[in-house]
């Protein structure tokens, strides 16, 4: 009797060794392969494309419209990965109402889309103001994107020299419409394979947290027209990384690539390209490097002084409320300071939730409404909690690099984020400086 539990014991144990042994020369050839894979996507990553790359697999290389040569161009900062600097924003091309409307070309607009396909309607957010019908006609003559998207990312270079002059008197009036242009900054990309591995329900129960201190925080999932959970982005727009990184591949460098159209030029009839640029493998590899980015880091304290600044600074950004949204774990990935939720950030801070890019693909359809019935993704005043590691390497600040300074970044949150500003602002002149402090020891992984 006593030695039936020892038998199987010790049969248990030789189970688990031969299954060992078994499985370690598969799990070594998997390390290896991924290994492979990340040095492949580490130089597709660097890789700076010309037109009609001979790399390609008969694909056309390069554009024909492109906001960069490679995706490094847009992912530097404290390392490959990182983020960028201004210059490399993002242009995005939107209605603006007509050039005679007295509140200028800062305007928000709702879309409705019921029937066979959407309505523009554009407001310039003044009060008792109806909003109003735009010529889609008009707006597909100045751009052929408007026939399937309320906005279209404007390509900084094209194939000629000509393009650049085009480009240029795109914005602006146009008879019975106008256009105007903001920006995206590329986000940092570091630890994004860890984001990439949160769960959905890790997600959701941030979205179902009650907080009494801060009634007015209410984030919630940004919820994509096929039911996923989108967390990449600065609306949450995309639900999984390897979508992120193809239509980047697609949309800023122009690369065909499977899945994804490129970008196509605007002045044109749209011809597609004869071939991938990047194949299956390398788009695999790609993501693979991406996943692979390691998170960013916490700098240690250089004295006893400054260890005592940083705690002070973290005590008062979760006492002020800057952790409601900027929560420090979600998941199991610590140190992540967001919680990937879509917060209503005020008109101030309004830009288009939607945005595509023209391509020779068949016209794609316009967003339809989620499973719970409300219109997919982020409204114009929703924005997903950027998260903070890295912070320190990821300047400017904001999802158009308009703040240059911690301070500037805090005093531009409203809506949901007003009153943690607003506790902010008035802390003393010390205070603030840890939070700063703090804020600053969120920094890029080392670099070898």
């Amino acid at each position: 009797m006593s030695n039936t539990p020892l038998r199987r014991h010790r049969g248990y144990v030789a189970v688990l060794g031969l299954s060992a042994l078994l499985t370690a020369p598969a799990m070594a050839e998997d390390a290896a392969g991924n290994d492979k894979a990340i040095a492949l996507g580490r130089g597709l990553f660097a890789r700076e494309w010309v037109v009609g790359d001979a790399r390609s697999h008969g694909g056309d290389g390069l554009g024909p419209v492109y906001n960069e040569r490679s995706c490094a161009g847009c992912h530097h900062l404290g390392g490959p990965g990182g983020a960028a600097t201004a210059d490399k924003n993002i242009d995005i091309l939107s209605p603006a109402g007509d050039a005679s409307s007295n509140g200028g070309f800062f305007y928000a607009f709702s879309m409705n889309f019921g029937g066979e396909g959407f309505d523009y309607r554009i407001s310039n957010n003044a009060p008792n103001t109806r909003p109003k019908p735009v010529d889609v006609a008009a707006l597909v003559r100045l751009h052929p994107g408007f026939r399937e998207a309320s906005s279209v990312v404007l390509h900084r270079y094209g194939p000629d020299a000509d393009y650049r002059s085009w480009r240029e008197q795109v914005p602006g009036p146009h008879g019975t419409v106008a256009l105007r242009v903001t920006q995206r900054n590329p986000t940092p990309l570091f630890g994004i394979g860890l984001i990439d591995g949160i769960p959905d329900e890790a997600i959701e129960a941030a979205a179902r947290r009650r907080l009494p201190a801060a009634s007015a925080v209410k984030g919630r999932v940004s919820r994509l027209a096929d039911g996923r959970v989108g967390r990449f982005g600065w609306k949450a727009q995309t639900a999984t990384l390897r979508e992120f990184v193809l239509s980047a591949a697609a949309g800023e460098l122009g690369l065909e690539v499977p899945g994804r159209r490129q970008a196509a030029d605007p002045r044109v009839p749209p011809i597609a390209a004869p071939g991938l640029d990047l194949n299956e493998d390398e788009c695999t590899a790609l993501t693979a490097y991406v996943a692979s980015l390691p998170p960013p880091r916490v700098l240690p304290p250089g004295d006893m002084k400054q260890e005592r600044t940083l705690k002070a600074g973290a005590t008062t950004f979760r006492a002020i409320g800057c952790a409601h949204c900027h929560v420090p774990k979600l998941g199991k990935v610590d140190g992540l300071y967001s919680d990937l939720l879509l917060h209503d950030m005020s008109p101030l801070l309004a830009d288009t939730g939607f945005y595509g890019v023209f391509t020779a693909s068949d016209p794609a359809p316009a967003p339809k409404r989620g499973p719970n019935g409300k219109p997919a993704g982020a409204n114009v005043q929703e924005w997903r909690t950027p998260p903070l590691w890295g912070l320190r390497d990821s300047y400017p600040y904001m999802h158009d690099g308009r703040a240059e300074t911690i301070e500037q970044a805090i005093a531009f949150h409203g809506g949901e984020g007003a009153g943690a500003a607003q506790r902010y602002a008035q802390l003393s002149a010390r205070e603030r400086q840890q939070v700063e402090e703090f804020l600053l020891s969120l920094a890029a992984p080392k670099q070898p």
